[in-house]
């Protein structure tokens, strides 16, 4: 019997450091630890799990390795859920090149102490992945395969 029903499946297509390209569906926590809320893809990234799951487009299962996960894309994933801290937040836009050569450009949204809160500040937080996110595609990527990042602003 799969325990996989237990999940809420979110669609996504998984870039590995190598440039494969894995297109399926991530499985999340029906709820976190910390609220009553659905896990994001973000809060399952950067769990110290070293693998995720990953149902494949085309049938069966495949446990993805995070460290050779360069970018995890998710449509119709809000930047913050919250819209009471959507204000306190701040927004500004990245130039991302991976190492890999790929590039991406987005807006990453984040809430930051005051005394703490610069982009550089936001990038060298602890968190394995951050967000990057335009129109309605968001994408989660592995700080460890970034070659650089360029704030826009």
């Amino acid at each position: 019997m799969s325990d996989w029903g237990t999940t809420l499946r979110v669609s996504a297509q998984v870039v590995l450091a190598d440039g494969s390209v894995l297109e399926g569906d991530l499985h999340l926590a029906a709820r976190t630890s910390f609220s009553a809320d659905v896990e994001s893809p973000l809060d399952m990234l950067n769990r110290a799990d070293p693998f995720f799951a990953l149902s494949l487009q085309h049938g069966g299962v495949t446990f993805v390795s995070k460290a050779q996960a360069a970018v995890v894309s998710c449509r119709d994933q809000a930047p913050l859920r919250d819209p009471e801290r959507a204000s306190a937040a701040r927004l500004v836009a990245l130039e991302v090149s991976l190492a890999t050569g790929a590039e991406f450009r987005g807006m990453a949204t984040y809430e930051l102490p005051p005394a703490r809160a610069r982009t550089l500040d936001y990038v060298n937080g602890s968190d394995p992945f951050f967000t990057v996110w335009a129109d309605d595609l968001t994408r989660y990527i592995n700080k460890s395969l970034v070659r650089l990042i360029r704030p826009l602003d």
